[in-house]
C-alpha cells in the first residue's frame, strides 16, 4: 500500500522515523511495535513495511544519508588528475561534519538500549563501507598498477588486493572508534575530523 498522495516517499519516512524515535524514549525500543509505529505516525502496518524492511533499520536513515555523503565526496576526488590517499580524503570529508551530522540513533541508542540491534543492523553497512574503501584504493592505484612486467603479475595482484583489502579495513575500524568517540564527546566535541585525526 502506497503513502497518501499527498505525502512525498521521504517525509513520510521522517514522519515514521520520528514516531519510533518518540516511543523508544517513552516505551524503549523492545517495547515498541512496529503496530504503535505506524499508527502514531498515521500510517498503516503495510505501509511501515513499504519504506522500512524491519524495525531495526529506522536507526539508518541519516546514517545512510552521511554514507552517501561520503561515497559522493570519494567519487568526486577520483576524478580529480591526481586522487588524494584514502586517510587524507577521509580526513578532509570529516572536517566537514559537525555535531549536527550526528545522526539521533546513535547518540542515542543507549538511552532506548537498543545496543544489540544496531550492531546487528549495522554490519551490512560497515562491510559496505570497507567495500567502499577497498574500491577507492583499487581506483587510485589503477594507473600505476599498468606498469611493469606481466610475470608473476597475478600474485602481485593477489597480494595488492589483500593489502587493499587490510587496509580498508583498518581504516573502518579506525573511522567507527572515532566516530564513537565523536558521539561520546558531548557538546565540545568539535568535527569528526578532529576525532578522525587521532585515531588515524
Amino acid at each position: 500500500m502506497p503513502a497518501s498522495p499527498g505525502r512525498p516517499r521521504l517525509a513520510s519516512q521522517e514522519l515514521l522515523q520520528e514516531a519510533a524515535f518518540e516511543l523508544f524514549q517513552l516505551r524503549g525500543y523492545r517495547a515498541t511495535s512496529v503496530d504503535r509505529i505506524a499508527k502514531t505516525a498515521g500510517f498503516s502496518r503495510a505501509t511501515f513495511f513499504n519504506f522500512f524492511p524491519s524495525k531495526a533499520e529506522l536507526f539508518w536513515v541519516e546514517t545512510d544519508a552521511l554514507i552517501a555523503g561520503l561515497r559522493a565526496a570519494l567519487e568526486r576526488g577520483l576524478e580529480s588528475p591526481r586522487p588524494a590517499p584514502l586517510r587524507a580524503a577521509l580526513l578532509a570529508h570529516a572536517a566537514s561534519l559537525g555535531s549536527a551530522s550526528i545522526p539521533w540513533a546513535l547518540q542515542h541508542y543507549r538511552l532506548m538500549e537498543a545496543e544489540n540491534d544496531l550492531v546487528a543492523s549495522g554490519a551490512s553497512r560497515v562491510l559496505g563501507i570497507t567495500r567502499m574503501f577497498a574500491d577507492y584504493l583499487a581506483r587510485r592505484g589503477a594507473e600505476g598498477a599498468a606498469a611493469g612486467g606481466t610475470e608473476g603479475e597475478g600474485a602481485g595482484d593477489r597480494a595488492a588486493a589483500r593489502a587493499a583489502a587490510a587496509e580498508s579495513a583498518t581504516l573502518v575500524a579506525l573511522l567507527l572508534v572515532a566516530m564513537r568517540e565523536w558521539i561520546d564527546a558531548g557538546a565540545d566535541r568539535g568535527s569528526l575530523r578532529d576525532h578522525l585525526e587521532l585515531a588515524l
